[in-house]
């Protein structure tokens, strides 16, 4: 019976010793999984607060507008601490600019569109980052009236009214709902 309880003691003894181990493992990986996030964070120059949404590495999901025929993908996305959200496109093959592109500052700006229908509180700019610049996109309602703009433009394009392009790169019109019907993305 002795015997017994002194196994007993040590088993529990044992156990406890393991539940605690464990414990503190848990917490080191934690605490190194969240050094981490700061550090990456610093690295890609990310303003303060949460990223919430990534797709620089392509796996993100597709985010769509509930109110307009819009979809994409922005490369980040971080809710700062008031909780408006901020969309970071990232154009590393741009360099030498002044000011940003104007169909970047649209891309950015429909993705602040989209984000109004994610976050209690709408963007109030977008970042835009070239490989040697960085540009805030300051999401007015005269930008917004712009997106909305073009995507009612877009949606009246058919096969008698194609879009008014010149030329374009086959790569964007094989991926292009209107290459169909547009007299360029057809023979891309």
């Amino acid at each position: 019976m002795l015997l017994n309880n002194i196994l007993l003691a040590i088993g529990l003894g044992l156990l406890l010793t393991a539940i605690a181990l464990g414990i503190l493992l848990l917490n080191e990986r934690r605490h190194q999984r969240g050094r981490l996030v700061v550090e990456r964070r610093r690295a890609l120059g990310l303003p303060e607060g949460e990223l919430v949404y990534e797709d620089a590495d392509g796996e993100g999901e597709p985010l769509s507008s509930a109110s307009y025929p819009l979809v994409g993908k922005p490369d980040y996305i971080v809710q700062l601490p008031d909780g408006r959200p901020v969309p970071v496109e990232l154009k590393l093959n741009v360099h030498d600019v002044s000011t940003p592109h104007s169909n970047h500052a649209v891309q950015v700006a429909a993705y602040c569109l989209i984000l109004e229908d994610y976050f209690e509180h709408a963007p109030t700019y977008g970042i835009l980052r070239y490989a040697d610049r960085e540009f805030t996109v300051e999401y007015t309602p005269v930008l917004r009236k712009k997106v909305i703009r073009l995507l009612t433009e877009m949606a009246r394009c058919s096969e008698r009214q194609p879009p008014p392009l010149k030329t374009q790169r086959a790569a964007k019109c094989r991926a292009c709902a209107f290459q169909p019907m547009c007299p360029i993305g057809r023979t891309k």
